[in-house]
Order: C-alpha cells, then structure tokens, then sequence
C-alpha cells in the first residue's frame, strides 16, 4: 500500500474538524515547499501555527540534543561491516 493510499484511509476515518485542520497543514506544506503562502487563509494558517505550538509544547529540549546525529549513527550502526 502506498503512502498516498495510507493516507486517504487515514483522512477518512477521522471527524470533520480534525479532517479541516489536517487540509490548513497540507495546505500550509505546499505553500511552504512553493511559494505560496499569500494563497492561506488568515485562520488556516492561524490553525496551523496552533497545531505547531502544540507539538512544541511537548518537545523535550534534552532529546532535541540527542536527536542530532541519530540518524546518521542508526545507519552507521545498522549497515555497519564487521
């Protein structure tokens, strides 16, 4: 099953409000990667802002140090040549 399709079952299952809120952050993605941002609505980007703050709300400044490099190390170590 591809990403796309992992989505769309993903988007249907969920109620309406969250399913507007999760468009303002696709939304806010595309305008991002292109440009675009004048295109966003004033209160779809006012609910995208909400939901990052959220999340920042949760992040935790001692793994954020941790975090750096781990990507790099987890390949290291899974490819890693005996």
């Amino acid at each position: 099953m591809s990403t796309l399709e992992k989505a769309i079952d993903l988007l249907e299952t969920l109620p309406d409000n969250k399913l507007e809120v999760a468009y303002a952050f696709i939304q806010f993605i595309d305008s991002e990667a292109y440009g675009k941002s004048s295109k966003i609505s004033a209160s779809r980007r006012a609910d995208v802002q909400s939901m990052l703050g959220i999340a920042h709300e949760y992040a935790n400044p001692e793994l954020i140090k941790r975090e750096e490099g781990a990507f790099e190390h987890a390949i290291a170590e899974k490819y890693a040549v005996d």
